[in-house]
């Protein structure tokens, strides 16, 4: 990623991944940022805004019905969240129709090992306040890096490079696992919880945090990454926020 690129960020959340690279691309550069949620599109506006980041543009959209792109970006980001995907073949196609020649398409997805030793908790707490709503974790499907690498040959995306990756996270205190499961795909499990259960499983988890004494966790991912090497035109122009309104993320 190099100064003045043009970058889309699809399934950004609150942000996280926008930000870094709208900083990477700098104020000649060129960061649209898409979710479903208006409230993520929100707290992205207010932390771009707050950082001076002008280059910066968030849209609403859905990935699930994502219009054909225009070809026109160096690089195109979606970091876990492809797995919401009702038809990730369709999407990950979708996805490929954005990138420019001679740019990138970078998906990354939850790996194996991702919040050990908190996710357990985290999944149990979940469960005994929603019984089976712990069995709908979507992410299992991309965690091995041969499927993700499937996917993408089956979308047309040739020649993807795909690599898992492991690093410890600190965790300064228990209280700052709430804000990883905010920025992560485990915000829509969080989401269906409603207030009150959700306090218990926030409380739940900062105990077992606080009593076994974690400072850290594994970050597990597998990452994939194509490069557009042909110069195919694409065939429709059109803005991700013309996507249509379906719950994606």
């Amino acid at each position: 990623m190099r100064p003045g690129d043009r970058v889309l960020d699809l399934c950004c959340g609150p942000g996280p991944m926008t930000i870094r690279i709208a900083e990477r691309v700098g104020p000649t550069g060129y960061v649209e940022s898409v979710d479903i949620l208006d409230e993520m599109l929100d707290i992205t506006r207010r932390r771009a805004g707050e950082r001076g980041l002008g280059q910066v543009t968030a849209r609403r959209g859905d990935i699930d019905t994502l219009p054909a792109g225009d070809g026109s970006f160096d690089i195109v980001n979606c970091s876990l969240g492809i797995y919401f995907a009702k038809d990730m073949v369709r999407t990950l196609s979708s996805f490929w129709s954005y990138v420019k020649p001679g740019g990138k398409l970078v998906i990354t997805t939850i790996g194996t090992r991702l919040f050990e030793p908190v996710l357990p908790v985290f999944f149990d707490a979940c469960e005994a306040e929603r019984p089976g709503m712990g069995a709908y974790l979507p992410w299992i499907r991309t965690e091995d890096p041969d499927v993700l690498r499937s996917l993408l040959d089956e979308a047309g995306v040739p020649g993807a490079v795909a690599t898992t990756r492991e690093t410890a996270m600190p965790l300064a205190t228990p209280q700052a696992w709430w804000p990883v499961v905010h920025a992560s795909g485990l915000r829509r499990l969080e989401s269906e919880l409603g207030a009150a259960a959700e306090a218990r499983v926030r409380s739940r988890c900062e105990n077992w945090l606080a009593a076994h004494r974690v400072t850290a966790l594994n970050v597990g991912t597998v990452r994939a990454i194509a490069t557009r090497n042909d110069s195919e035109a694409a065939s429709h122009v059109a803005h991700p926020s013309e996507a249509g309104e379906n719950r994606a993320q």
